[in-house]
């Protein structure tokens, strides 16, 4: 076999490999791997090579791995749902300004009113979203002051 055909070889060979079991070690390649981190750095803090930590992301059992811990952080997030829920209804009660104006944002952006995941033509127009927020602070300085004549103007002139 010649030199340049090696490299092929190489690699036709191992595409064929599959692992059997994972071990703690490629188990915590993945958890590296689902947090984010690039393979150099996973490779270089467990002590594969980045090309290692490569193959082992499309090996049919790491895969298997990342899907079933992707479905149990997933289950973890909607069962804090109800918590969430009464931590946002709380903040917009009992918050500051501008943690009840944090609040409402989760909060539209949970039901899909403003932010990301929405269809395009239900987002919210340019300069919307600095809109609302005016109006939210119009709100929350009625309630401060019911006259509403100092904050208001100061209001007016801030939303322009």
């Amino acid at each position: 076999m010649d030199q340049s055909s090696l490299p092929t070889a190489i690699a036709e060979a191992t595409s064929e490999w599959q692992l059997k079991e994972l071990s703690p070690r490629h188990k915590n390649a993945m958890s590296l791997l689902a947090q984010g981190l690039d393979r150099q750095r996973i490779g270089e803090a467990i002590g594969y090579s980045a090309e290692y930590i490569t193959w082992l992301a499309r090996q049919p059992l790491c895969k298997a791995y990342l899907k079933e811990m992707s479905e149990y952080a997933d289950a973890r997030l909607i069962a804090l749902t109800d918590s969430s829920v009464d931590a946002i209804a709380e903040t917009l009660r009992l918050g500051s300004g501008d943690e009840r104006l944090k609040a409402a944002r989760l909060q539209m952006e949970a039901i899909g009113r403003i932010g990301r995941g929405r269809p395009e033509e239900s987002r919210t127009p340019e300069g919307g979203l600095e809109a609302l927020a005016g109006r939210l602070i119009g709100l929350l300085a009625k309630a401060r002051n019911p006259e509403g004549v100092e904050d208001a103007q100061v209001i007016e002139e801030v939303s322009r």
